[in-house]
């Protein structure tokens, strides 16, 4: 612990969610390819060497982003249909300048400011712009079908918004390097556009190919299918009887019980299929039905449902009684609550890859031999070990061997 009391800055624990998430890792995915193929696009143009410096990505306001924008420039607003909202495409002033300057055939970069574009850098530009787009389109068009169309080109900064002052804005800036010049193409969209392409492009594998990350997490969920063991257990048996039935039980009483045509394959509370069931090498055994055969209630289903709505009752105010009254006049009620009962054929451990991989046809064998009693459960603890019994025409019961005891309740447990 520490002795003197140290200063320290509070942690804002919900930050994260209160900030924009990370949408743009779409453009992080996807920005450097498609820079990259506009510099060489602009290579063929100018037939001098044209490289991409650096490729900016980030998240910012559309005010932020609006007055970062160069004073000479070329925008155009783009349509993003099918996604929501609109698209600043912005060619600056220099790059447009020393293209224009490379077609012509200057081989210095001019030293003069520009202030305005005239109307050849104008024509050079808009090829530039829509340049930016058909490369856009073909990259972005990999995840979904798009439409994007070119409104209007602007080049005033106090005439170019897409949004509104307070959303948040995606920002992609290409910075280019040629012999007469550096320059930037920078691309300005809303944050919630891209939100239809989140779910298909969530990682970075879905944009560029699976990551060894991605490989290794991929080995890690293998490895935990094959090493992850389930207790499953064969039911055969599956029914409600009253507390007092199991209390007045002794070895040597039968039960009549309905013996299930198919035996339910169970893993805590889910029913997860139906099998038939046989011995084979002396064990107990099934083979599970396909799933077409498997459809409808399941066991655990079969009750009768409880009404939907219930009439209002106004609650009596309690009564002032003596303190340690008897809350149930009767011993015979307690008797009368509902106890499931079950009868297993058998338990087996499987992993969660063979279970998954389990097909008609496949016989596993249980823990339980052949001619062995079988267990009896009420309310998932250990009543005891009984056998089949015919106690009239197609009727059968359970006839009990042997009650268990407190080793048994606490091997079962552990199982």
């Amino acid at each position: 612990m520490l002795e003197t009391q140290e200063d320290y800055e509070v942690v804002d624990l919900l930050a994260a969610g209160r900030t924009p998430q990370l949408r743009s890792m779409l453009m992080e995915g996807l920005s450097d390819r498609f820079m990259r193929q506009i510099a060489f696009a602009l290579f063929q143009r100018m037939r001098q060497n044209v490289g991409l410096l650096s490729c900016i990505n980030g998240v910012i306001t559309h005010e932020e982003a609006i007055s970062s924008l160069p004073d000479v420039m070329l925008a155009a607003i783009i349509d993003m249909s099918p996604l929501r909202g609109r698209m600043l495409l912005v060619a600056d002033g220099f790059l447009i300048g020393a293209v224009v300057d490379a077609m012509c055939g200057a081989n210095n970069a001019s030293d003069f400011e520009r202030s305005e574009l005239s109307a050849m850098e104008t024509r050079i530009g808009k090829q530039i712009v829509d340049l930016t787009l058909t490369t856009m389109k073909e990259v972005f068009g990999n995840l979904t079908p798009l439409n994007w169309t070119l409104i209007q080109y602007e080049t005033a900064i106090g005439m170019v918004a897409v949004a509104e002052a307070q959303d948040w804005m995606i920002t992609t800036t290409g910075i280019f390097e040629t012999p007469l010049g550096i320059g930037s193409i920078r691309v300005i969209a809303p944050y919630s556009s891209f939100e239809p392409l989140e779910a298909r492009a969530s990682s970075p594998s879905a944009l560029s190919g699976q990551s060894s990350s991605d490989k290794a997490w991929e080995r890690t969920l293998g490895r935990l299918t094959e090493t992850t063991l389930v207790k499953l257990r064969l039911e055969l048996v599956r029914m409600e009887v009253p507390l007092g039935v199991i209390s007045n039980l002794h070895p040597g009483d039968t039960l009549s019980v309905k013996i299930l045509p198919d035996a339910m394959a169970v893993i805590g509370d889910v029913d997860l299929f139906m099998a038939d069931y046989g011995q084979h090498n002396g064990f107990v055994c099934f083979r599970a039905k396909p799933a077409d055969l498997n459809e409808g209630p399941s066991m655990s289903d079969q009750k009768d449902s409880a009404p939907a709505e219930y009439d209002r009752v106004e609650l009596e105010k309690l009564k002032t009684v003596a303190r340690n009254s008897p809350a149930i006049g009767s011993h015979a009620l307690v008797e009368r609550v509902p106890v499931m009962l079950t009868v297993e054929l058998g338990r087996t451990k499987i992993s969660v890859k063979e279970l998954r991989s389990l097909r008609h046809g496949q016989v596993v064998v249980l823990d339980q031999m052949a001619g062995e009693p079988l267990a009896i459960f009420a309310n998932a603890q250990r009543l005891g070990s009984g056998e089949v019994v015919a106690v009239g025409r197609d009727q059968y019961g359970i006839r009990i061997t042997s009650l268990a005891d407190e080793t048994d309740g606490a091997e079962d447990a552990t199982a």
